[in-house]
């Protein structure tokens, strides 16, 4: 008689969402990877345009010059 009892099954009894912080150090490596190629992503063609205005605007001072070499002088 006693097999024939029905046995009562488990319940879930909370569910939390989100990691447990002393399990290991993986999530904060991993949020700053994404965190950083992010940044990275963002910057290169950032930097890549003021490299390139920077670099315009010293060849048109430099084309100024030997242009205003190259007209006679008043005397």
């Amino acid at each position: 008689m006693r097999f024939l009892r029905k046995r009562r099954r488990g319940r879930v009894l909370a569910v939390k969402l989100g990691m447990n912080p002393n399990s290991s150090s993986l999530g904060v490596d991993v949020t700053f990877l994404l965190v950083g190629a992010a940044a990275l992503s963002f910057l290169t063609p950032v930097v890549s345009a003021l490299v390139r205005l920077r670099g315009s605007a010293i060849r048109r001072g430099a084309e100024d010059a030997a242009r205003a070499d190259r007209q006679p002088r008043g005397e």
